[in-house]
């Protein structure tokens, strides 16, 4: 056996049984912060998973009351601490009340080795919170998904019924789509990956309202993706892609004209 050989099965095993971490790896450590240092009023949520678990979330209403929420779940390399600044003020300029969410193994929640499975799972827990506790109907609440955050956020789309729209931000057509943009990735049979979200082909069931926004220079998520996704998605539907954003700078590449896009789309009646 050739050492090219060895070492092509040494990484493979190490992608195979690592890729959990690889697809979330939650910061270990990061700067205290909260809405409060955005100048926002919030409140800590404490949101129970299952038995024992529980979910990190924070609440910020909407600086006119609204009856609105938008239900955000974030990228898998921060946490909502990292949020604070431009993210959570761009999002707050939107006009409806955010319930903001860290998943199990992220930030100030549970500490568990997240997977697709308890990342729905965090999912269905802070829906639910938002339909028993807040008291929301379904139409009035929003489902935003960045990047990863995106398979939890069409899962949602799919298996709820009546909500009044999903929002995928920067979003992947499926972890296997995704991995393949690498190389280093490609070298390896798809049977290896046990993660997957397929977002395409969730998306393709979703009988709620979409907006899908994507950057031209994204290299880690492409526009392509996204233009696969809306291809798949019923009507209404809607793409709005921004000129120069990449995987990180949506937001505020996006600007005040991203803002009033997503404003709408929250607001009109349908």
């Amino acid at each position: 056996m050739t050492y090219t050989v060895i070492a092509y099965l040494t990484i493979g095993a190490f992608f195979y049984f690592q890729q959990s971490k690889l697809l979330f790896p939650a910061p270990k450590t990061f700067e205290k912060r909260t809405p409060a240092n955005n100048g926002l009023e919030f409140q800590d949520l404490r949101v129970s998973v299952g038995a024992k678990g529980y979910i990190h979330a924070w609440w910020i209403p909407a600086s006119v009351p609204s009856g609105k929420v938008i239900l955000v779940f974030h990228g898998n390399g921060y946490v909502l601490e990292e949020m604070v600044g431009d993210e959570i003020a761009n999002l707050h300029e939107i006009g409806t009340n955010l319930m903001l969410v860290d998943y199990r193994g992220y930030g100030s929640s549970s500490r568990i080795n997240p997977s697709e499975t308890t990342v729905d799972e965090d999912a269905e827990a802070s829906l639910d919170h938002l339909l028993r506790n807040q008291k929301f109907t379904a139409d009035d609440v929003f489902v935003l998904g960045r990047s990863i955050g995106s398979g939890p956020a069409t899962y949602l789309a799919l298996n709820s019924r009546g909500l009044g729209g999903i929002i995928l931000e920067s979003p992947f057509s499926s972890v296997d789509d995704a991995a393949a943009v690498f190389w280093y990735f490609r070298i390896y049979p798809a049977l290896m990956l046990h993660t997957h979200f397929d977002n395409l082909t969730r998306i393709s069931s979703v009988r709620v309202p979409i907006l899908i926004v994507s950057g031209t220079t994204d290299t880690l998520t492409p526009t392509w993706m996204a233009e696969k996704l809306f291809a798949q998605a019923h009507q209404p539907k809607q793409l709005y892609i921004v000129p120069g954003a990449g995987h990180d700078d949506l937001l505020t590449t996006g600007g005040n004209e991203l803002t009033q896009v997503l404003r709408r789309f929250v607001q009109e009646k349908r």
